[in-house]
């Protein structure tokens, strides 16, 4: 199979006799996807792209696996990839400060490598990273040992010269619809219409209860967390501080309703009573919060080892716990109330 110009790759349907080599540089495509998309990423996806160019006779994803959620090498078995777990190298320099040094990338293109001399009768790689430090490995493969390179990266974190070196890409796409987030908006506000009497909605709760008003096929329980906190980088959502009836303060987590998207998923939407309270950023004190909203992908990353991890087995057994003990303490004063909208919603 000849290499192609630099273009949109595309596999052929029905190459079955044909095999592929599929090489994912896990960190790389997931924080990618998580920035650009507010989403973990779905491997299934990326095997079902490498199946349209061949059977995958070698298909590995290269991480600190530490680093990232146990449910991901899970969906990773499930969709066929082997997991390469190298720890990062941690060391400390003069003045005190730690360093950190993967030991993915090198495995990676030593990797690559050495499949491409073993298995001459793979043509095809499908390398899932837009990181530029591979353009020699890819230069390699493609002028040297006469392969045909497709780069796999998430749209606005891949090198245009790790293209330009392979001559193909193939992009990752993830389905971002206004449809999703209308019907994420109108689970928020489902979720807050249930809470008793006297409760607020929290971050944290909102996250871990949120698959409860969601359809799973719209948005898996996995991914409402990183979704929760897009909205709160967009604006969809606003942190609201305030005092509750035992004059502790709290901070809410509400729907904005001066932004276009609530409007169109829920007409007429309500202003807060919370009004006056502090929603630019300078007025936050809270810094750490400030950097999860500015960097969802790093306090993913940072909560990876959390004990209350949003997925569905976890809120199945912990829930009734959860829902009192979450919203202890988030009393409104007496008169109080969050917004509800203007007519119910099927959150379904």
């Amino acid at each position: 199979m000849g290499v192609p110009g630099v273009g949109t790759g595309a596999g052929t349907a029905g190459q079955a006799n044909s095999e592929v080599a599929v090489f994912v540089d896990f960190e790389n495509i997931r924080y990618s996807t998580i920035n650009s998309f507010g989403r973990e990423p779905d491997p299934l996806t990326w095997r079902d792209k490498a199946l349209r160019y061949g059977l995958m006779a070698v298909a590995r994803a290269y991480a600190d696996f530490d680093q990232h959620p146990a449910a991901v090498r899970m969906r990773l078995d499930v969709a066929g990839f082997e997991a390469q777990h190298y720890p990062a190298k941690r060391t400390t320099d003069q003045n005190g400060r730690e360093k950190i040094e993967s030991r993915s990338d090198l495995n990676f293109v030593v990797d690559i490598i050495n499949t491409a001399l073993a298995r001459p009768d793979i043509r095809t790689f499908l390398l899932f990273t837009g990181d530029k430090d591979f353009i020699r490995v890819v230069t390699t493969l493609r002028n040297r040992l006469g392969k045909r390179v497709v780069i796999c990266g998430v749209p606005g974190s891949v090198s245009p010269d790790l293209v330009a070196a392979a001559g193909e890409e193939d992009p990752l796409h993830m389905a971002q619809s206004a449809d999703v987030d209308v019907a994420v908006i109108r689970a928020i506000d489902a979720y807050v219409g249930q809470l008793h009497d006297g409760f607020v909605p929290t971050q944290s709760h909102m996250s871990r209860t949120l698959w409860r008003f969601l359809d799973r096929n719209v948005l898996p329980s996995e991914h409402i967390e990183a979704k929760v906190m897009e909205f709160l980088r967009k604006g969809v959502l606003t942190k609201r501080q305030t005092i509750n009836g035992q004059g502790q303060e709290l901070v809410t987590t509400e729907l904005n309703p001066s932004h276009p998207l609530v409007q169109e998923a829920l007409p007429g939407y309500g202003r807060s009573q919370f009004d006056g309270l502090p929603q630019d950023e300078e007025e936050y004190e809270d810094d750490e919060y400030l950097d999860e909203v500015e960097d969802p992908a790093r306090a993913l990353a940072a909560e990876a080892d959390a004990d209350d991890e949003p997925y569905e087995d976890d809120f199945e057994d912990d829930y009734e716990d959860e829902d009192e003990e979450d919203n202890r303490g988030n009393m409104l004063r007496p008169g109080e109330r969050p917004v509800r909208s203007a007519a119910p919603v099927d959150a379904r």
